[in-house]
């Protein structure tokens, strides 16, 4: 099996890196008063089209004002390293607006401007700042906006945890309410991994983004995305055997799948009757400005546009009719983006074109046409949102929703205005000041998922900046730099997708559990009162399925003179254990000593294992645990119980004294670089490896410095673990000791 970077074990250094995190931002003080750090924006450095101007509204009876171009650069200090909000008092000119706002340039996306006479406080949440100096910057995106000063506070902590673990279709399958409980489960504190296919006729096959990741990671990502766009299109769509890819996925592979739908119309409506089959791709459209298609006409009895989408609407319900009966749950991301570039007039497509009360209406007619009048109750509803101060108004409500999904496409900026040739730089913030933005805007209800994504961030600044998203789904590779989102190092560096995918962090195809859609992961609440009597607080867990033993293995060298074998176990008290003591140099001439034994009260026992007919040409064997469990005698069953191997009489492999343990790359410091280069050199052999082709392969010494877990079996990526242990000072020495 292959081995992950970070083992389930190690779930610990997440949980010890975000421990470390909330203690550096607890009550701290900003200021040496205690109060929050106030900054005015007339102290700012300014470039372009913007201005000092006076107001007799603003703070300090100036503010500045940004049209058509410019940036806005301020420093700023805190006394301590840590997670912090920012205050923006702004207020867009006629008209909400929408700036780019980065720290320390790193992008935090875009942050939304209300319209307004004076000034708005706009809370730009969980931002990490450094100890000392910070730099913020606004730059123009729609521009026409007043600012006036900022704040800086203490982030108080704020949960993540699903506070809905079922769908709100009340009668969804029993596999869509699994499906369902497992996100809830997964939510805040972990990451699914997705993956969108490329659609029909594009530059490569279905599965070239698949191969690529299993190729380069060793795994597959949990999540694959799949469009509706070609077979359920009645314009010009073509069956190009999605739902059978969709079955295929989670029937045989026991993995998730999500889907949009770019439903287009018509550009021209005179004249065109539904079921016309002579309207080809060129004359169909989703862009709004490309259409007369009337959106509000969709609501109305007897009008050709309301006609066509219910046939749209048919059409798509027989291709997910088909994924219900192989009992298959979806995600199901419809009439996405609808806000587009914010407020009522920014839609990219034809559904948003009208605004937001014509756009609520037609998802309540999409999700009642779909579960009520087809008898779909196998989808998991996911509303697309934006951060801005709009945004909400185009949310259908709690009802119709099941996850709230955002659509990142930030992690590459221009460096020169203008230049746009090689002018790009790369950016892999996780943007949380979105993420938290998203959950306060609809008051933490729904759990929050990035359905599209250029890059997908780091591990360290996820965890780092507690931006909990339950999954990524990393658009297709489009054929060109500019939209190769998947391979393109602009977007997603190679190292970037090994260390996400051999992360403990990352959820990937082979971690999902087995019983994904027969087991519901229920949720417990419990009651707690605080010092208050009058107030009480519920929290909401949940529980996983039993725990499922998995097969262990340990290498023991063995002396010279060998007749018996002691082996210390220890795990659950009174569970029975079996194992075996196995060596040979090929599966053919491998052979096994089977032992079983009892642990006492304590959960401890000796095992003595004769091994004096193993040859003496054999120099270490492999001793194996294959099961541990308890009988539970009132309901005459047995559950499976953790078990280690602590001790042997022999230990284990001799280490050299001249190994400097953890340094991988010889370069005389212990480092990430060190677990990367072990991540490297094992996912990919030919350029990391002994006699790789890259520079920086692992050397004979580089081993022998890698080998820093459970020294003597080897290079693993237990080895790189230990390294992240020792650097978050969980552990104090390498080698770690099993």
């Amino acid at each position: 099996m292959y081995s992950k970077f970070l083992k389930k074990a190690g779930s610990a250094v997440m949980a010890a890196a975000m421990a470390f995190n909330a203690m550096a931002v607890g009550s701290q003080i900003i200021t040496a008063s205690g109060e929050n750090q106030k900054i005015e924006f007339e102290d700012a450095d300014i470039t372009g089209e913007v201005t000092v101007e006076e107001s007799a509204g603003a703070s300090g009876g100036k503010c500045l004002k940004m049209t058509n171009s410019g940036t806005i650069s301020i420093d700023f200090n805190v006394e301590k390293a840590g997670m912090y909000n920012i205050i923006l008092y702004c207020g867009g000119i006629g008209g909400a607006k929408q700036q780019n706002l980065s720290i320390n340039g790193v992008s935090q996306g875009a942050v939304g401007v209300p319209e307004t006479d004076g000034f708005e406080a706009v809370k730009v949440s969980s931002i990490r700042l450094n100890e000392g100096k910070n730099t913020l910057l606004i730059e123009k995106s729609w521009g026409w906006s007043n600012f006036d000063y900022m704040e800086i506070e203490d982030a108080s902590s704020i949960p993540i945890s699903a506070a809905q673990t079922t769908p709100c279709d009340k009668n969804a399958t029993a596999e869509t309410k699994n499906l369902m409980s497992y996100l809830a489960s997964v939510y805040g504190n972990n990451i699914l991994s997705g993956q969108q296919e490329i659609y029909m006729y594009g530059p490569h096959d279905f599965e070239y983004e698949f191969e690529y990741l299993k190729d380069k990671t060793g795994h597959y990502p949990a999540i694959r995305g799949f469009d509706f766009l070609n077979c359920a299109n009645i314009l010009y769509g073509t069956e190009d055997g999605t739902a059978d890819r969709m079955i295929d996925w989670v029937k045989n592979k026991n993995g998730i799948v999500t889907a949009s739908w770019h439903i287009t119309v018509p550009k021209k409506m005179a004249g065109y009757k539904v079921g016309d089959t002579n309207i080809d791709w060129g004359s169909a459209t989703y862009d709004p400005k490309e259409t007369d298609f009337v959106t509000s006409n969709v609501l109305k009895e007897g009008t050709v546009e309301r006609e066509y989408y219910l046939a749209a609407l048919e059409a798509l319900a027989g291709q997910i009719k088909k994924l219900q009966d192989a009992g298959v749950p979806l995600i199901f991301r419809p009439l996405h983006e609808a806000e587009g570039g914010g407020g009522e007039t920014g839609s990219w497509f034809w559904w948003g074109k009208e605004g937001s009360a014509v756009y609520k209406e037609l998802w309540k007619l999409t999700y009642k046409t779909l579960t009520e009048d087809y008898g779909l109750h196998n989808i998991i509803w996911e509303w697309n949102s934006y951060n801005f101060t709009t945004s909400a108004d185009w949310y259908p409500g709690d009802e119709y929703v099941d996850i709230i999904a955002y659509d990142k496409y930030s992690c590459t900026k221009y460096l020169e205005e203008n230049n746009w040739q090689a002018s790009y730089e790369h950016d892999d913030s996780a943007i949380s000041p979105i993420f938290y933005g998203i959950m306060e805007k609809y008051n933490n209800a729904k759990m929050v998922a990035m359905a599209e994504n250029d890059c997908f961030s780091t591990v360290e600044n996820l965890t780092t900046e507690k931006a909990g998203w339950l999954y990524f789904c990393t658009w297709y590779d489009g054929g060109s730099e500019n939209n190769n989102f998947l391979t393109n190092p602009l977007f997603n560096t190679l190292e970037d997708t090994i260390e996400m995918y051999q992360s403990d962090y990352c959820i990937t195809l082979d971690e999902l559990p087995a019983d994904l859609y027969s087991n519901e992961i229920k949720p417990v609440q419990t009651t707690t009162t605080t010092s208050d009597p009058s107030v009480t607080t519920t929290t909401t867990t949940t529980t996983t399925s039993e725990f499922v033993f998995k097969q262990k293995s340990y290498k023991v060298d063995l002396p010279e003179e060998r007749t018996t074998l002691t082996l210390e176990i220890e795990g659950a008290p009174t569970a029975s254990v079996g194992g075996g003591v196995g060596y040979g140099t090929t599966a053919d001439d491998w052979v096994n000593i089977e032992w079983s034994t009892s642990l006492d009260s304590d959960g401890k026992a000796s095992v003595d294992i004769d091994i004096s007919d193993i040859p003496a040409s054999i120099k270490s064997v492999e001793v194996q645990i294959w099961w541990s469990n308890v009988w539970d005698a009132a309901i005459e069953d047995s559950h499976d119980k953790d078990c280690d191997l602590v001790k042997t009489s022999f230990g284990t492999s001799i280490p050299d004294d001249d190994v400097d343990y953890g340094d991988s790359n010889c370069d005389g410091d212990i480092d990430m670089s060190d677990a990367v280069l072990i991540m490297q050199s094992l996912s990919n052999p030919d350029k990391y490896g002994l006699t790789g082709s890259d520079p920086s392969h692992i050397t004979d010494q580089g081993l022998k410095n890698a080998d820093c877990y459970n020294t003597g079996d080897g290079v693993t990526n237990n080895d790189a673990l230990a390294i992240q242990k020792y650097k978050l000072e969980i552990i104090s020495k390498l080698p770690e000791k099993e």
